[in-house]
């Protein structure tokens, strides 16, 4: 008979986290595991973002609970621990308690991590890419650990991204407090609409005001709204963000003063302003709440090494099998690019200095939001059925419209990775951003890093500054010892700074 401490371990992992908009007293439920071991027992979390009663307000609480329905006695008496992770697995909160829980009980941590505190610092360690991970360990007993077995549960947060562009002609005619507004409709729901207002303040400031039309009755929360300007040449600038994350009263309307002035958009309106339009592209980002959850794992008494090895091995010959079977037929992607390869019914030219693409209005639309501004509203490029790129070379543009019809690239390389990355973003096509990043950082190497580090910088990547960071201290001395560091320490000694201050911060 085992007399040592036997231990259950059950991990939670909320995707988009930030965007659980939970007012204080409102709650996460996790998946429900059984744990045979523990008398039959069925258990579960609860998770407050913003604490479960009015003295905790604001801060996040965290319970375990216990089932109304399972197999077990009516009193279990067990230990456990609960923790919120890092990224890397660190903990930043841990808490052990004992408790008697009958069925129905829930007993955790009251107010013990602020919520705004930790959506004000997203982008550490803490919600990496957005997801909070929890970890709940149950034991009994004293001794020798047994592990008699762990499961992992994903709960997603549903969001919903609404683009629409916002066209305000005369611009240089407005007057104040005069609002030019626009209607969209959403997709989630009929009869939803979204109205964009712009209008002037006295003190020549311009003003964007979001309100979604039934945000009163229903889930539907906007989160953020991230608000550029479209130039003439097809260039993205950002000028204006609404970020609600971080406050749970519920707004009807949303506003923000843009970055940009009236007097500075019409010193550059040659650039911003062509036809005396001024061009705005919002991106709407609304929470409805949980979308997904469900256990996604389960083992009993497995050594966790032997699981790792069992994920790794990668089983070729049911492949093989597999693509046997597939059809000989040609595929729609494959269907697809042989239009362009054989130019057949195209419409629209991407022009570079020397050289001339046909290519489809259809397809470039559907992958690009950029392509599509221009090709669906009153722009030189709709006009004139020709869109004309003259900072991207001749072969780099071929590469990026054939992904656009394959989805794919081949005989990817350093520089053509980081001009096509460019490209990418420049004209916001997702896909191809993260199929360049993804390879640049899988081929960083000591000489390169300073390069794609200044690249990440320049584009504001956050999640490819920190690839390349962390490779960085991890190759320090190879990293800071070449010439290329030299180059860069004189071209960009600020950037610089920052990466040897990360050096000194983790050994802290």
């Amino acid at each position: 008979m085992n007399t040592g401490r036997t231990e259950y371990t059950f991990f939670w992992f909320i995707e988009n986290y930030s965007y659980c908009w939970h007012k204080n007293g409102k709650k996460l439920i996790s998946p429900n595991f059984t744990v045979d071991e523990l008398e039959g027992t069925t258990w579960g979390l609860e998770l407050y973002p913003r604490g479960d009663e009015l003295e905790d307000k604001g801060y996040l609480s965290l319970f375990l609970y216990r089932s109304e329905q399972d197999d077990g006695p009516r009193i279990v008496s067990i230990k456990y621990e609960l923790l919120i992770l890092t990224a890397d697995k660190s903990c930043i909160l841990c808490e052990e308690y004992v408790h008697k829980f009958k069925r129905g009980d829930g007993y955790g941590g009251v107010g013990i991590l602020n919520m705004d505190e930790l959506l004000l610092n997203i982008e550490s360690g803490c919600l990496s890419q957005d997801i909070l991970n929890v970890r709940c360990r149950i034991w009994k007993g004293e001794g020798n650990d047994r592990n008699i077995g762990q499961s992992s549960a994903r709960t997603r947060i549903r969001i919903e991204k609404n683009y629409f562009l916002h066209v305000v002609e005369n611009f240089s005619k407005l007057r104040p407090n005069v609002k030019h507004s626009k209607k969209i409709r959403t997709h989630s729901k009929k009869d939803r609409f979204i109205t964009s207002s712009l209008y002037l303040t006295q003190e020549k400031l311009i003003v964007m005001e979001i309100v979604l039309s039934d945000m009163i009755s229903t889930n539907q929360i906007l989160c953020k709204c991230e608000i550029s300007l479209l130039d003439g040449f097809g260039n993205m600038i950002e000028c204006g963000v609404i970020d609600n994350r971080c406050y749970a009263v519920r707004e009807t309307t949303h506003t923000t003063s843009l970055f940009l002035s009236k007097e500075v958009i019409l010193n550059r309106k040659n650039e911003y302003l062509p036809n005396d339009e001024l061009s705005l592209i919002c991106e709407c980002i609304f929470s409805s709440g949980p979308e997904f959850k469900a256990i996604e794992e389960t083992s009993n008494e497995i050594p966790l090494a032997l699981i790792k090895q069992k994920r790794n091995n990668v089983t070729i010959n049911n492949d093989h099998k597999a693509e046997e079977k597939l059809s000989t037929n040609p595929s729609a992607l494959e269907d697809i690019k042989s239009l362009y390869i054989n130019q057949c019914l195209t419409d629209v030219e991407v022009k570079t200095k020397t050289k001339s693409f046909p290519a489809h209005k259809i397809v470039l639309c559907a992958r690009s939001t950029v392509f599509k501004a221009m090709m669906t509203n009153d722009m030189k490029e709709k006009i004139t059925d020709s869109i004309q790129v003259d900072d991207i070379k001749d072969d780099i543009v071929q590469q990026m419209l054939l992904f656009l019809y394959s989805d794919n690239i081949d005989n990817l390389q350093w520089e053509s990775a980081t001009q096509l990355y460019y490209a990418a973003d420049k004209y916001q096509i997702g896909k191809l951003k993260e199929v360049c990043a993804s390879f640049l950082i899988e081929n960083l190497n000591p000489n390169n890093a300073g390069e794609l580090l200044l690249l990440a910088d320049t584009h504001s990547d956050n999640n490819l500054r920190e690839g390349v960071e962390d490779f960085i201290l991890e190759n320090e001395e190879q990293v800071f010892g070449s010439k290329e560091w030299d180059v860069l320490m004189e071209t960009n000694p600020v950037l610089v700074m920052k990466a040897m201050h990360l050096k000194y911060k983790k050994k802290k």
